[in-house]
């Protein structure tokens, strides 16, 4: 008898001992006729192409606290409507709990599926036989039963014998460690894959995305870091995407040195995250997520297949996900310069610039931190806040006798929002984090703060990354979604960018003039190399004050001076500028053209970050063409073209999605005609044009299908709106 689960095209069914979740683009099914799951079928419904072999006798999990011989006692199947409180688009959860009654624990299966998106998250909850209140998701959904599903006596096998075919004397390299938490059996050999590998902690890498490739080999154990991975038919148009949930390398808990692991024709994405030692505090934690997509095989596609993820994790909500912020700490006074005058000061610039959140960092506060300039005098401090007498995070009563009051005030008349500096408290796996989610919302509620920088953040194991996120996601819930944080990526072990950030954006990098670690191109490449694999909605990157400093620089053809400041804030225009700097220390010509330059492209602004923006051109090095494409709909975009130190007045490029114009198919061309709408360019240094007056012109492309851009000098850029 079949027990299922219908909505809004999407669909979970229980037969038997067999589980689907699919819907009309993809479809998993596995096998609990063992006890554990194995997965046997992803179906790409749109292309009708099975990617698993269905005998996998392999179980789908296995933590390294688990005995491979235990299997659950009961299996209880639940599904449940969720949203993340209001953080994701609405998608249908299927919790399977599995009662391992020999460890005192329920193994949860959470698989979550999105209406009209081709792929399926999976991930484990781990929590005592008597539930905890507080869940690792934070969700106070009322879950319906949906199925017992009986499983036999027979042990499910996990990946610990060797599957190769090799000498005697060799057996030992097809033994793996047991902390696994996806398996699957590819069906076909012929295929091509990608590993896509991130690092943060910012302050010493600048380097950011890395590539490995490869063939599928029968034979061969072969283990590959990243969050994404991707395989492509040989023959065939048939792409699939295994993304790890997680942190980047740098912050992984657990850490064995593998994410994805080949054996032959068996993938695994390694390393749950879940220690033994997190199960002693008797909370619900959960494993590091899983997500398996299925695409065309292009590139474009992987992209798509990409966006759309993020997009389902976090909606686009332009009042929330657009916007220009101030932050002065770029500038390096630290905490020297904060208080009342100064901070009305910047909030007088920021209205004129039209930023329009000014956040005040690490200096508000009456606590001292390890990075104040009196930290030496008075001891500072990078966690343990809550070890005195409780009145760290009270708001600094010399810098600012009368509280946050007038500042509130004079932003609300400026129509400016905004911002404070956090740290959560990091000691013993935040252990006071319920008294982090009360002075959040207690921030909130007395003065409105609705955008949090949290810094100082250093993950040391599950439990700690759990109550982390409940710290963020308690404070949502409490506040209606109307808080929101960015997430410091900079140093220590943090969540990277796959790793349950849906919850603010990413404040990527601190660069300093004052150190020479700040480049425009450097910026613009980083930039440029993650945002195939992120929405730039999700990032905040810096520009800064560029003439400061011009001395470190000395002759140096790239120092931010040579581009002038109009160009800095060009290169971040396609996603939340920064301005990393003290406002009131502009000139009055730098406050002129960056005002004049952020009121044009501001009304365009919602617009590009809601739509899919990709690279452009050559990778950015400071002598290359380069720039961006925002997908706003199938027929038009915006495009930001830029000239680096390059000698050519004219290039080439190649646009997205260009080929499959139908009107242009008909008349046998490459490409279609395009009608561009200028809205801002600068020819020569500081010097802004914006197209008052809206006017547009016909661009044909190349013979190739590329479309050829001039710019008249280098270190200039121009910004368009096009349509086909």
């Amino acid at each position: 008898m079949s027990q299922a689960k219908y909505w809004q095209g999407t669909y979970v069914q229980v037969e038997g001992d067999f589980l689907r979740v699919g819907n009309d683009f993809i479809e998993r099914k596995w096998t609990f006729e063992s006890g554990r799951p194995v997965s046997i079928s992803i179906i790409d419904k749109q292309r009708k192409e099975e990617w698993l072999k269905p005998i996998d006798k392999k179980a789908m999990f296995q933590f390294p606290w688990l005995a491979e011989e235990v299997n659950p006692a009961s299996i209880v199947v639940s599904t449940v409507i969720d949203h993340d409180f209001g953080i994701s688009r609405p998608y249908l959860q299927t919790n399977v709990d599995m009662h391992f009654e020999s460890v005192d624990k329920v193994i949860r299966m959470i698989v979550k599926i999105y209406p009209d998106s081709s792929f399926i998250r999976h991930d484990f909850a781990v929590f005592p036989l008597v539930k905890p209140e507080i869940t690792s998701s934070g969700s106070d959904k009322s879950h319906d039963f949906l199925a017992l599903i009986h499983c036999h006596s027979q042990r499910t096998s996990v990946v610990t014998e060797p599957t190769f075919q090799l000498d005697d004397n060799n057996k030992g390299q097809g033994i793996t460690k047991q902390d696994y938490y996806e398996h699957l059996e590819l069906k076909d050999l012929h295929c091509r894959w990608e590993a896509v590998a991130f690092r943060d902690r910012t302050d010493t890498n600048n380097n950011l995305v890395g590539h490995d490739s490869g063939l599928l080999y029968i034979n061969e154990l072969h283990g590959m870091r990243g969050n994404v991975l991707v395989l492509k038919k040989t023959i065939g148009a048939y792409g699939l995407m295994v993304i790890k949930e997680g942190p980047t390398p740098l912050g992984a808990l657990q850490e064995e040195g593998v994410d994805f692991q080949f054996r032959g024709l068996k993938l695994s994405v390694e390393g749950t995250g879940v220690g033994g030692e997190d199960l002693a505090h008797q909370e619900e934690i959960s494993s590091y997520g899983a997500t398996i997509g299925v695409y065309d095989g292009t590139p474009f596609g992987s992209y798509q297949l990409l966006h759309d993820y993020h997009r389902n994790l976090r909606e686009y909500k332009a009042e929330r996900d657009s916007f220009i912020m101030s932050n002065t700490w770029g500038d390096r006074s630290k905490d020297g310069a904060i208080n009342e005058a100064f901070i009305m000061n910047e909030l007088e610039v920021a209205a004129e610039l039209g930023v329009q959140i000014v956040q005040i960092d690490d200096g508000w506060e009456k606590g001292v931190t390890l990075n104040s300039v009196h930290a030496s005098a008075v001891g500072g401090l990078w966690s343990h806040y809550w070890s005195g007498r409780g009145d760290f995070w009270h708001v600094h009563p010399e810098r600012f006798p009368q509280g946050l009051s007038p500042v509130i005030e004079l932003a609300k008349k400026l129509q400016i929002m905004l911002g404070l500096w956090y740290s959560p408290d990091s000691s013993n796996d935040y252990a006071n984090w319920e008294k982090d989610i009360a002075t959040l919302i207690q921030l909130y509620e007395d003065y409105g703060v609705r955008a949090f920088k949290l810094d100082g953040i250093e993950i040391g194991s599950k439990i700690g990354e759990t109550r982390l996120l409940n710290i963020m996601r308690q404070v949502v819930r409490a506040t209606g979604g109307r808080v929101d944080f960015n997430l410091d990526a900079t140093a220590q072990k943090r969540l990277g960018y796959f790793g349950q950030t849906q919850y603010g954006s990413i404040f990527l990098e601190n660069r300093y003039t004052d150190w020479r670690n700040y480049y425009p191109h450097w910026t613009l490449r980083n930039l440029w190399m993650l945002a195939p694999y992120l929405p730039t909605s999700r990032l905040q990157m810096e520009f800064l004050h560029v003439n400061r400093n011009q001395h470190l620089y000395g002759d140096d053809p790239f120092a931010p001076a040579a581009g002038g400041q109009i160009y800095a804030f060009a290169l971040v225009a396609f996603t939340n500028p920064l301005a990393w700097m003290e406002l009131s220390n502009l000139d009055d010509k730098q406050v002129e053209v960056l005002s004049a330059v952020i009121h044009a492209i501001k009304p365009h602004h919602p617009n590009i970050l809601a739509g899919h923006v990709l690279p452009l051109g050559q990778e950015p090095c400071g002598t290359s063409w380069t720039g961006f494409q925002s997908i706003t709909t199938n027929k038009s975009g915006y495009l930001l073209i830029v000239r680096e130190q390059n000698d050519d007045e004219f290039y080439s490029i190649k646009l997205w999605g260009m080929e499959d114009s139908q009107s242009n198919m008909h008349e046998g061309l490459a490409a279609p005609s395009l009608k561009l709408t200028e809205i801002v360019r600068m020819d020569e240094k500081d010097v802004v044009m914006v197209n008052t007056e809206q006017r547009s012109f016909e661009l044909q492309p190349c013979p190739n299908g590329n479309y050829s851009f001039t710019r008249p000098n280098p270190f200039t850029f121009a910004i368009y709106r096009y349509e086909k």
